[in-house]
């Protein structure tokens, strides 16, 4: 009788695991997520003897801004309006489709937001920067980005931030360690020049000098990293973003 009775509760708890829904799903695929923090500043003691790019003007109609599309034309027909004297019709809502965790969970991951200024963790070395004469501080910036390997990493550019000088971009990937790629461009300011002669003459015109950095390095989460150029230097750090379970993944 004893071994029945086992017998029938052992079949009640598999029907009752059968019919239990199943746990939530995680996606071990989803990638890690850094906070990129960017340190720019000017030397003012650097020579201009020292090293010079050539500075190439840009012509009309070579910037970057997209071409402007010609404004859609609106009329009455390109509206589905009713009939006159046809009844209202009646408003139906539409449930909104059920919310994929797992495709939320990913679409949150690939998102890249700006740091709120409180955010930002090297305020110490900007402080220093402003308390020594040899430097001037030109950008202190970040913010939040996956860590996608080489061939998904897309460079973030400064622009987004409205950052104009130095502007250029930052692109941080993923391999066996992180990766650090620069490209960015320094207009210096122009220390007088030559001016326009009077009497209409052309006179000779000068152009802000402006200086290039680009560099590939791999790098450490949460060291800082510094990119030296004779006109100007950046730091960076790179640090690993806690996930929602109050862990870090894992970081290069």
């Amino acid at each position: 009788m004893r071994r029945i009775l086992a017998l029938a509760l052992a079949a009640c708890a598999a029907a009752a695991l059968a019919q239990a829904p199943p746990a939530p799903a995680t996606d071990p695929s989803l990638p890690p997520r850094y906070e990129v923090e960017i340190l720019v500043f000017a030397h003012r003691d650097f020579d201009p003897a020292e090293e010079r790019f050539d500075v190439a003007p840009r012509g009309f109609g070579e910037d970057d801004s997209p071409t402007l599309l010609e404004a859609p034309a609106f009329d009455a027909t390109t509206f589905d309006t009713p009939a006159a004297g046809a009844p209202p019709q009646p408003f139906e809502p539409v449930a909104p489709a059920p919310i994929d965790p797992l495709v939320a969970a990913r679409a949150e991951a690939l998102q890249v937001r700006p740091l709120a200024p409180e955010e930002l963790k090297l305020g110490t070395e900007y402080r220093k920067l402003q308390a020594i004469a040899a430097y001037t501080p030109l950008l202190h910036t970040g913010w939040v980005q996956p860590g996608l390997p080489e061939a998904q990493a897309v460079p973030f550019d400064l622009k987004t931030l409205g950052v104009l000088n130095p502007r250029g971009t930052v692109r941080v990937h993923l391999s066996r360690f992180l990766h650090i790629t620069l490209d960015l461009t320094y207009q210096a300011p122009l220390a007088g020049g030559p001016a326009a002669s009077a009497n209409d003459e052309l006179g000779e015109i000068s152009f802000a000098p402006q200086y290039r950095l680009t560099a590939t390095r791999s790098a450490r989460s949460n060291e800082l990293h510094y990119f030296d150029h004779p006109a100007f230097g950046v730091l960076i750090r790179v640090t690993p973003v806690a996930t929602q379970d109050g862990g870090r993944r894992p970081a290069a």
